[in-house]
């Protein structure tokens, strides 16, 4: 986690200098301890809480990512939620893996 200050998540903001607020830090105790809250990827009446927390595990570290979020959600959103949270996890331990071989 990068000790600067926090600032709002933009995607597409260098596209076409547009972008969608994804939400702000809540809590940063680097390096093991992130939370975001807001609509995150949610274009609609709904917020969002997501904690990564980052705890030694032998000579390894396990992330602990929690996802929390209220509103008018559709049942093809949650489960599109849920793969894409799956995809990211699996990308973050990908490149983590190969960058400990190095």
């Amino acid at each position: 986690m990068c000790p600067r200050p926090a600032r709002p998540r933009k995607r597409n903001a260098r596209r076409n200098n547009t972008g969608h607020l994804w939400g702000h830090v809540q809590v940063i105790k680097p390096p093991k301890l992130l939370e975001i809250y807001g609509q995150m990827m949610m274009s609609y009446a709904a917020t969002n809480h997501a904690q990564y927390k980052l705890e030694s595990e032998g000579s390894g570290t396990r992330l602990k990512f929690t996802h929390q979020a209220i509103g008018l959600i559709a049942a093809d959103h949650r489960e599109g939620l849920t793969k894409g949270f799956q995809f990211w996890l699996e990308r973050i331990r990908d490149l983590a893996q190969r960058r400990a071989k190095r």
